[in-house]
């Protein structure tokens, strides 16, 4: 299980980063409702759920009570604001309220554009200050890639890696950006989908600083790489 390898915390989890935040956050929603309540949710936008109840929250009405019963009924609730796009925004019950309702908060706390890699400006990520551990998300797939076409925030990649936007990414320069931003306590390497990608991703791994784990979350592998 995913779970135990992260070692999430009861309380707060945020991630961030890019190449399968979602993805990771339903596959540790749908291992911890097996025994546990789980709040999925974020800083800044996400899709509605399609697997979970989405509860909307209001400035008007007693979310609350509403979040209360819908866990009783459904172990998982995806709770937010209404946006645009079938998008849920950050909702109008602090993340802290939010951890006293139930046993694990998973909060989204970043935007990539659905790009793999992702350079953050100074006000991102959104990381609430409740949070116990911040995980960061990169697809190995964006390596041996321009960094313009597979970057969220290129310019600002290019600036702290003192390169151009056409050059191609290697496992040094994103392990440089990661190392760099210090922005969380464990890198999971996803979209290891074959034997070449696992070799990239543990040549990525041994350049970082954070415990890493390496995955396939569209095969349902995943091991530590660096402890």
């Amino acid at each position: 299980m995913i779970t135990k390898l992260l070692k999430i915390k009861k309380g707060v989890t945020s991630f961030i980063g890019s190449g399968g935040k979602s993805t990771l956050i339903r596959t540790l929603a749908s291992e911890l409702s097996r025994e546990f309540t789980v709040i999925i949710t974020t800083t800044t936008h996400i899709y509605k759920s399609c697997e979970y109840v989405n509860v909307v929250t209001t400035p008007d009405s007693d979310n609350i009570e509403i979040i209360k019963n819908k866990l009783k009924e459904h172990k998982v609730v995806c709770v937010g604001s209404n946006a645009e796009e079938n998008k849920l925004s950050t909702p109008c019950v602090s993340i802290e309220e939010l951890s006293d309702l139930c046993d694990y908060v998973l909060v989204e706390a970043d935007g990539s554009k659905g790009l793999p890699l992702k350079a953050h400006l100074s006000f991102e990520p959104v990381v609430p200050d409740c949070t116990l551990r911040t995980i960061l998300v990169v697809g190995v797939d964006c390596i041996g890639q321009p960094i313009d076409l597979v970057t969220h925030r290129a310019q600002k990649a290019c600036e702290i890696l003192s390169c151009k936007p056409h050059e191609t990414l290697t496992t040094k320069m994103v392990s440089g950006l990661i190392n760099h931003e210090c922005l969380c306590d464990t890198v999971v390497i996803n979209k290891c989908d074959d034997e070449d990608k696992k070799q990239m991703a543990q040549e990525l791994s041994s350049h970082l600083f954070s415990r890493c784990i390496i995955t396939s979350l569209l095969k349902g592998e995943y091991y530590v790489s660096r402890d």
